[in-house]
């Protein structure tokens, strides 16, 4: 296929990330997936024997490299890296209910890595004629929920990237997209499967908002609540604060 692109994944091999491949993989592009775990990369690949997969923890120096290494070995620019892995961890500073580990684990994944990674691969992005950086975020990015403090504040500082990282690259051919989901039905939302978007429904809408190219996609809810924010942002926050 003479326009066939080479996508890349970070938290390819499930939730969204898995529909996402799914979906590029069924296109003929060339799909490179990250994931910490070889079984469901595995998985992946007895669907998808044409995706790339790289077993790498993303949250570690040395896997982030190799995972790095690995695609600068690929023959041909990234027209596409779609940063989506995350983690997210209760903690309750008010009752002192702190792993400072899993602090530092949210922060690598959930921010040090996307930006770091962006740094990483920039050479390869400017070979394409026309590539794009994707951010997966969440509404807690603007919204925060009582539960999760570290998780909200890293995709506060990953849509802020984002949008900083675009006025950067004006004129570079490389576009920049913040995608705020709606709460979608993964691991991450056990148990609130009435309030949440299916990954496959949610993966059908993000594809259709970077084919028409747009820099800022909101799911589901997000676009009320955002309107909401703005006008009572009081109520916005009582909204989401025990969710």
């Amino acid at each position: 296929m003479t326009d066939r692109k080479t996508i890349v994944i970070t938290g390819g091999a499930i939730g969204l990330g898995r529909e996402l491949t799914r979906i590029y993989c069924e296109r003929g592009d060339r799909v490179v997936i990250c994931g910490r775990t070889q079984s469901a990369l595995d998985d992946v690949r007895e669907l998808h024997p044409e995706a790339i997969p790289v077993c790498a923890d993303l949250g570690d120096p040395t896997g982030r490299k190799r995972f790095v290494d690995a695609l600068h070995e690929l023959d041909g620019p990234i027209d596409l890296m779609i940063h989506n892995a995350a983690v997210q961890f209760g903690h309750d500073f008010g009752a002192g209910i702190v792993l400072p580990e899993k602090i530092e684990t949210e922060v690598v994944v959930n921010l040090l890595t996307p930006i770091a990674l962006t740094a990483d691969l920039l050479p390869l992005l400017k070979q394409a004629h026309s590539a794009r950086v994707v951010f997966i975020s969440s509404a807690l990015s603007r919204v925060p929920k009582q539960s999760a403090p570290v998780y909200c504040a890293t995709k506060a500082g990953l849509s802020n990237f984002a949008r900083g990282l675009r006025y950067q690259l004006e004129g570079t051919g490389i576009a920049v997209t913040d995608v705020v989901p709606d709460l979608i039905l993964t691991r991450m939302a056990a148990g609130r499967g009435d309030k949440t978007l299916s990954a496959a429904e949610a993966a059908v809408r993000i594809v259709a908002g970077l084919d028409r190219g747009a820099d800022d996609i909101r799911l589901g809810r997000v676009g009320k609540l955002f309107a909401l924010h703005r006008i009572w942002p009081s109520m916005a926050y009582r909204m989401l604060k025990a969710s």
